[in-house]
């Protein structure tokens, strides 16, 4: 059997990163391919993790639990590498234990946020593995011209590349596809398979906020009101003690999030990952978008012509999502991307 090794910031501590490395896993695992996630720490995700606990625990928002939390899933849900690799030079010895290397998804090839451009997101190393970008993301709408640059000469060395948004088409310049996030490989009933069942069973709006903005309290408090429902909040910023119908929910597991989406009424995000949950689970849900990285967010929902989502100024959009018509157009990016998996895997 061959063997397909997963480059990502799969230790991330949040819930995008984590759930897209066990999707990529999984999905490459169904197709008949032994799969591993390497155990790479890459040192600007380590800084990310240590500062944003350092935030937790001056707001009291439990970091040891948090840190545990993302440690468990891990251990429990992805076939991690026995070694764990803190340079590319380490991991550049053992590359050859496979037969095929897949960068991504998430993003990457932000140098904001690897510390720079990583040289073992882009296959920078002499391997007899088939080096594949899947999905992987710039994670910004502008970049440099020294960094547009840089990206190329990286890429140079791939087999192939897969990127996660339209927006960085025009900056490549040699052949590639956009694909799907791996999240969106993976259906509903299977995301619900690990689950963790929440401790409020329905009759709340779920709202999942990564930046400060009062407009997302603001239409959560609004919609409450005219649905007569409760609002639970998922977020890194302490909520006001005054907002009677907000409910914090702390820090929860992978797949107490899963779990929570899953019997949510309505979604209120700002998040990319939170938009394509609440697609996947037909949920009734409402963008506001941050101030910064939209464009992930309105590629995503310009391509399943869910633009009408997006909450702008004190207009709502409408109350009902046909996802009827939503599916077809879900599949058809899908198909492309798992044609784009099996050719580049080499499954006939």
């Amino acid at each position: 059997m061959n063997k397909a090794g997963i480059l990502t910031f799969h230790n991330a501590e949040n819930y995008g990163a984590a759930l897209q490395t066990y999707a990529l896993m999984k999905t490459v695992q169904k197709l008949g391919i032994e799969c591993a996630v390497i155990d790479y720490r890459n040192r600007g995700v380590v800084i990310r993790n240590t500062l944003k606990n350092i935030y937790y625990l001056v707001t009291g928002q439990n970091p040891i639990k948090n840190h545990k939390l993302y440690h468990q899933f891990q251990r429990q849900f992805m076939n991690l590498t026995e070694k764990t690799y803190r340079k590319p030079l380490d991991f550049e010895k053992d590359a050859d234990r496979f037969d095929f290397l897949l960068f991504g998804s998430d993003q990457i090839w932000n140098p904001d946020l690897a510390n720079g451009f990583d040289p073992l997101y882009f296959g920078q190393f002499p391997t007899r593995a088939k080096k594949i970008a899947y999905s992987a993301s710039l994670g910004k709408d502008q970049i440099t011209i020294e960094e547009r640059q840089k990206l190329n000469q990286l890429i140079a060395g791939l087999d192939a590349v897969g990127v996660r948004e339209e927006t960085m088409l025009p900056l490549i310049e040699r052949e590639a596809t956009c694909v799907v996030d791996p999240c969106m490989l993976l259906t509903a009933a299977e995301w619900a398979q690990i689950a963790s069942k929440p401790v409020a069973k329905d009759n709340y709006i779920l709202v999942y906020q990564l930046f400060a903005n009062d407009q997302i309290l603001l239409t959560a408090e609004r919609l409450a009101e005219e649905m007569h429902k409760e609002i639970l909040v998922l977020s890194p910023y302490p909520i006001l003690k005054d907002r009677k119908r907000f409910h914090q929910l702390g820090r929860i597991s992978p797949t107490e999030f899963i779990g929570y989406y899953q019997q949510a009424d309505v979604v209120i995000s700002d998040s990319f990952h939170g938009s394509i949950f609440s697609i996947l689970f037909q949920k009734l849900f409402y963008t506001i978008l941050p101030s910064a990285k939209t464009s992930r967010i309105t590629s995503l929902l310009e391509t399943l012509a869910l633009s009408d989502r997006i909450v702008t100024g004190a207009d709502l959009p409408p109350d009902h999502i046909d996802y009827t018509n939503i599916w077809p157009r879900l599949e058809s990016e899908i198909q492309q991307s798992m044609a784009y998996l099996r050719k580049h895997l080499e499954i006939e």
